[in-house]
């Protein structure tokens, strides 16, 4: 028996190193997509025969739940993989010994049910962005690029640090009491076919696998474990000295690496088939985008000309490429071409037919991949920029701006922040800082003004750690355009 728990623990290790190595952006996936969905039923465009695919990995670890539980708690998410990494250092290095107190304990672990509720009236429905900057899953999807980061999710990384100390003392400390998808888990798990019996009359009074327990259960107050804060890490079975626990499907005795491999190997599978069937459903879009462009009325005024168009961008690295495609004043396409990011294969996978779908750059960032989303949408509009329509060139269009050089002022870090801005032919030619009080933020400076030229918009990505300076930059030089404008 000992050999088989042995196999039991050794292949969770696996799992959880593979998928913190692999797929280290799992939970801001699964939980973005939950935003998604709930998102799209919120606004009453829900199609299921559109965005399945595209939902695939969270229904996929949904229905696994539903029958066996929290095994993505446990075994896949790389937030508690690290939880358990962090705590077993701890413990072991630094001989922590710290027990919360089992009523303490049970009032905490409502906390995360206040806080998916926070997140989805306050955040998700209402839209609210002002709470991005303190994602600690988005901070965590940046930790090997925090130098540049830290200045944007500064909220984010405190966050990140305080469940990294809670984890040195509290096994599982934010899966217990912080986590909002643990919550939506806790509740799904409840009716699962899969359980942990343990007979309390052949039980002594050692209370081992309570101590034991990653999630602080009262094990040692039931006979069967049906509590959803179970994540099937079967320490309990590993430590009992009676060998009195047992996995039981259906009624049945089973061996615990039989649910374990089952559901790695269900979800890796539909994940894999996920992929295929998103490229599969990305063309089907842009086959629709172009028929429905057909019937465009060709006396409006065309924005773009026909064509393919390449742009590049930078996301978590440098050289993000991607080539859009124009037919009939239409984006019918955006493919990445090459792209050199370490993380976020669901923006590369999802955000470029979220650009066809609402024929925009404006889209929601993915939760995680923060960077990788707006590289692609900066990659996009470079690609834009140039398919668009000289205004000159055109008779019948007026323009928007007049021909000139335009003064524009705004607050970086320190007020007074004077830019000019040249317009020629309705295009923006030259932005020129005229003068500034910035003690720090030099990159902007020199970098802003060069991407608001180049993208023909004042919405372009800030610069990492220069934030203020950044927005102040587009604040004056949209005070200028407003000048600028001709009064039609």
């Amino acid at each position: 028996m000992q050999k088989t728990i042995s196999k039991l623990q050794g292949l969770r290790l696996i799992s959880q190193i593979a998928f913190l190595i692999l797929m280290p952006e799992l939970f801001t996936l699964i939980f973005n997509q939950l935003k998604k969905l709930y998102s799209m039923i919120l606004k009453g465009n829900f199609d299921v025969v559109l965005v399945w695919p595209q939902l695939l990995a969270m229904v996929t670890i949904f229905i696994i739940t539903i029958i066996l539980g929290r095994f993505f708690c446990g075994w896949l998410c790389t937030f508690g993989a690290i939880n358990d990494f962090i705590y077993i250092i701890s413990k072991e290095v630094f001989k922590t010994k710290f027990k919360v107190d089992e009523k303490l304990d049970s009032v905490l672990k409502y906390l995360k049910y206040v806080i998916l509720l926070f997140i989805i009236v306050v955040i998700w429905t209402s839209g609210s962005t002002s709470f991005d900057s303190y994602s600690p899953w988005d901070a965590f999807a940046m930790v090997d690029n925090a130098s540049g980061a830290i200045a944007e999710y500064t909220g984010g990384f405190i966050l990140l640090a305080l469940i990294a100390i809670g984890a040195v003392f509290i096994e599982r400390f934010f899966c217990r009491y912080l986590c909002p998808l643990g919550a939506v888990f806790t509740i799904l798990s409840k009716a699962r076919i899969l359980k942990i019996n343990k007979l309390r009359d052949k039980c002594g009074p050692c209370r081992i696998c309570t101590n034991n327990c990653s999630m602080g259960i009262k094990l040692y107050q039931t006979d069967k474990v049906s509590s959803g804060e179970c994540i099937n890490c079967f320490k309990c079975i590993e430590v009992c000295p009676r060998k009195n626990t047992k996995v039981n499907i259906l009624g049945e005795d089973v061996s615990p690496l039989l649910p374990g491999a089952i559901a790695i190997a269900a979800f890796t599978g539909v994940n894999a088939l996920g992929g295929v069937m998103n490229d599969g459903m990305a063309n089907h879009s842009s086959n629709n985008t172009a028929a429905s462009s057909s019937n465009v009325n060709k006396s409006e005024q065309k924005k773009y000309k026909d064509g393919i168009y390449t742009g590049v961008g930078k996301g978590k690295n440098p050289d993000l490429k991607v080539a859009v495609t124009i037919k009939d004043d239409k984006i019918t396409n955006v493919e990445i071409v090459s792209n050199n990011e370490t993380k976020g294969k669901e923006a590369l996978s999802t955000i470029p037919s979220k650009i066809v779908d609402i024929q925009s750059t404006d889209v929601d960032v993915v939760s995680g991949a923060t960077m990788t989303s707006k590289g692609i949408m900066e990659a996009v509009n470079k690609a834009l920029s140039q398919a668009e329509i000289n205004a000159s060139s055109t008779a019948d269009n007026q323009g928007k701006y007049k021909d000139g050089t335009y003064n524009g002022i705004g607050q970086g870090k320190s007020p007074d922040l004077k830019v000019a801005v040249t317009v020629k032919d309705d295009k923006i030619t030259n932005v020129e800082i005229v003068s500034n009080n910035e003690t720090k933020g030099k990159e902007a400076l020199n970098t802003i003004p060069n991407k608001i030229v180049e993208t023909q918009t004042i919405s372009v990505d800030v610069v990492s750690g220069a934030t203020m300076t950044s927005k102040g930059i587009m604040m004056a030089v949209n005070d200028a355009l407003s000048q600028a404008i001709k009064n039609n």
